[in-house]
């Protein structure tokens, strides 16, 4: 429910920013940067907290709330690039508090030689809402025509219940038994373990060539030269692909190695990128 709202506004974002508010390709490179980039130093804090007080789940409902909260806030800021940036910011507040505390729910709830699985299904499910994001935002664009504003509380009402499945639902593993008071220091120092280190080398520098989806939709539509209202259904490709390649690749990551297929999804991702890069040339 949570990733159904959020990327209903990932897709009517482009056409709401570049159309309904006659923003240029400099602004909506700046707010995709700060969409896609805002999480992660807050991923380490709530991680911590959640740590510190031996509740991820709690940790997680306020990420998820925080989050829901700010759908209401796009349509009141109007055209103002700094009230967007601001809200875009605090939206991208609750999904970094959040993410470590959940990813922390779903490894304790899961024997160790299922994690590629279990994540796999997660991102199946998440991808599963990515899927009906864009089509409810589309159809609901297609029939209110400038119609932002009912998509932006169509947003909140799912992120609403997606709280409240979180709440009475997920129960929190019985293994978190006592507070783990760790330290930031202490945690940084653990992130420069030289098994951790590697890894974190590799996803910085990974992450730092990772167009943003955004933009990239948006240069597609502008490239293909399709209709501007067909930009909310861009995402469904990625949405698909991803949901039924989920569980699949998480178990061949089981079985072959993470490392392995880490690479080769990095890979792909940069063999797109070029294609793309081509046939932009071509246009």
């Amino acid at each position: 429910m949570t990733d159904a709202s959020a990327e209903m506004v990932t897709a009517i974002l482009p056409l709401y920013l570049m159309y309904g508010l006659g923003l240029g390709f400099l602004q909506l490179g700046a707010l995709d940067a700060l969409y896609t980039g805002a999480t992660a130093l807050l991923r380490l804090a709530g991680g911590h907290v959640a740590d510190r007080l031996g509740r991820p789940k709690a940790v997680a409902i306020a990420g998820y709330g925080l989050s829901a909260v700010t759908k209401l806030g796009l349509p009141a800021v109007g055209g103002s690039l700094s009230g967007l940036s601001s809200v875009i910011a605090v939206d991208r507040a609750g999904k970094g508090i959040r993410t470590a505390p959940r990813d922390a729910l779903i490894s304790l709830s899961t024997p160790v030689e299922d994690l590629g699985r279990a994540f796999g299904v997660h991102r199946a499910l998440d991808t599963a809402g990515a899927l009906l994001g864009p089509l409810l935002g589309f159809a609901i664009i297609a029939a209110i025509p400038g119609g932002y504003d009912v998509v932006f509380t169509t947003s909140f009402c799912l992120a609403t219940i997606g709280v409240l499945v979180l709440i009475f639902f997920v129960t929190q593993p019985r293994t978190i038994v006592t507070k783990a008071a760790v330290s930031i220091r202490a945690g940084l120092a653990a992130a420069t373990a030289p098994e951790l280190r590697r890894l974190i080398i590799a996803a910085t520098l990974l992450g730092l060539v990772t167009v943003g989806d955004m933009f990239l939709y948006f240069s597609v539509q502008r490239t293909a030269g399709l209709p501007p209202k067909i930009l909310p259904l861009l995402p469904l490709g990625t949405a698909l692909t991803f949901m039924l390649a989920a569980i699949p690749f998480g178990r061949l990551a089981d079985r072959i190695g993470r490392w392995k297929l880490f690479l080769l999804g990095h890979a792909l991702l940069l063999t797109a990128y070029l294609l793309i890069a081509t046939n932009t040339k071509a246009a």
